[in-house]
């Protein structure tokens, strides 16, 4: 018979590394960065047996458990669920360019990316707020994330409101020998790569928010505004009216990209405070 293989002992350094990923989802920042110090000096003791670190410590994220208050790490899980099913619903929405409802009730279909923008802005406000914490001085990465998509999402609304201009359209209509134009084959790759990747991006900034910074919530915050936005602009060029004029769908889009891209600057203002 094989012998079981057994597991390698953890080193203090992969040790300090697992128990530093689990306490930094399930503890605020600053209680967590407290816990990785004290368990660092628990784990380079001079005296220390790497061989025992789990006999003695516990494993990495047992350990994290015992300083947990289950209670609110519960309700972040809840929070945190809600929040990534309204990213993966755009991610999906804005790749697919259809909802389950799409036949059906296309025209309702505009508004669902404003619905889930607006439950993630004021539930992950409201959450982090209340049980977030800063961590230092705001970070660089953070600022220069923001500044990428904010750059990315003033264009699209810029875009927009420049591509479905009349004579624009008209004059790109002229230049494209009755096949599909360039430009409106870009302009819809821009909305559904701005779409997923806005999504993914609003991820990334809920994880560090909860693991380092609060103030990472206004990367999720910014991100989710324009992937929304990119999502809505989809489903409103799928369910357009024919018997519509450009100067009519032009006002209506800019009528509503506007609010929703102020909401976002403001939601993104009140997380980094």
């Amino acid at each position: 018979m094989d012998r079981v293989k057994k597991a390698k002992p953890l080193t203090c350094e992969q040790y300090l590394k697992k128990f530093s990923r689990a306490v930094r989802w399930r503890l605020p920042p600053q209680e967590s960065e407290e816990a990785i110090a004290d368990y660092r000096e628990l784990i380079f003791q001079e005296e220390r047996d790497e061989t025992k670190l789990v006999e003695e410590l516990g494993e990495p994220v047992q350990a994290a458990h015992l300083l947990t208050d289950v209670r609110t790490y519960r309700r972040w899980l809840a929070v945190f669920a809600l929040l990534a099913v309204g990213l993966f619903l755009l991610a999906k929405w804005a790749w697919t360019g259809m909802t389950v409802t799409t036949g059906f009730f296309s025209y309702s279909n505009v508004w669902y990316s404003v619905w889930v923008m607006a439950v993630g802005l004021v539930l992950s406000l409201y959450w982090f707020q209340r049980h977030g914490q800063k961590n230092g001085p705001i970070s660089r990465r953070l600022v220069l994330a923001l500044g990428l998509v904010l750059v990315f999402g003033m264009g699209m609304v810029a875009v927009t409101a420049y591509f479905f201009d009349v004579e624009v359209l008209e004059n790109i209509v002229l230049q494209s020998d009755k096949s599909i134009p360039t430009q409106v084959i870009v302009y819809r790759e821009l909305i559904i790569e701005g779409g997923w990747v806005g999504a993914l991006i609003a991820f990334a900034g809920l994880v560090l928010a909860k693991c380092y910074d609060r103030r990472w919530l206004a990367l999720y915050t910014l991100a989710l505004t324009v992937a929304a936005i990119c999502v809505f602009s989809q489903f409103v060029l799928t369910s357009v009216n024919p018997e519509g004029t450009l100067e009519e769908l032009r006002a209506y889009m800019m009528a509503r990209m506007l609010p929703m891209g102020a909401a976002g600057l403001i939601g993104t203002g009140v997380a980094l405070c």
